[in-house]
């Protein structure tokens, strides 16, 4: 048997190298972006929940807190459901959880019913994030 030598088959040679390099860079970094962005959407999809829970309480303590007193310019927040203690605030002041600004305010058409509106804006990161609900009484 003969052996017959050729050059260049020993190995990879390095411009493989770095393709197969840059080929696993590449990957890496497209599922880095990919999982960021769900932990992101997660984290935004928590707080709406969160945030939609604080409103619901707020809106049923609407049923059961005087409203007759309630002024149609001033905005609202029921700070502690349990107690129905209510407060008068100024936009940003009723922090619920130290994540969610909320507020309660008061319209009405003609001689129709009220309409009670409540807000809540938070924070993700850096992106602001708002939810609504009303109630009509």
């Amino acid at each position: 048997m003969s052996y017959k030598k050729t050059l260049g088959t020993r190995g990879d040679t390095i411009v493989e190298v770095l393709i197969a390099l840059t080929i696993l860079s590449l990957a890496m970094s497209i599922s880095y972006s990919i999982t960021n962005s769900s932990i992101t959407s997660l984290s935004a999809a928590r707080s709406s929940a969160g945030a939609t829970s604080i409103l619901q309480s707020q809106i049923e303590s609407l049923r059961t807190v005087d409203l007759s007193g309630w002024d149609n310019i001033k905005t609202y927040c029921i700070v502690n459901p349990n107690t129905l203690s209510v407060k008068t605030i100024s936009p940003n002041n009723c922090l619920i959880n130290s994540n969610y600004d909320i507020g309660i305010t008061r319209t009405r058409t003609g001689s129709g019913p009220y309409t009670y509106k409540a807000l809540a804006k938070w924070n993700v990161g850096n992106k602001q994030y708002t939810a609504e609900m009303a109630y009509v009484y």
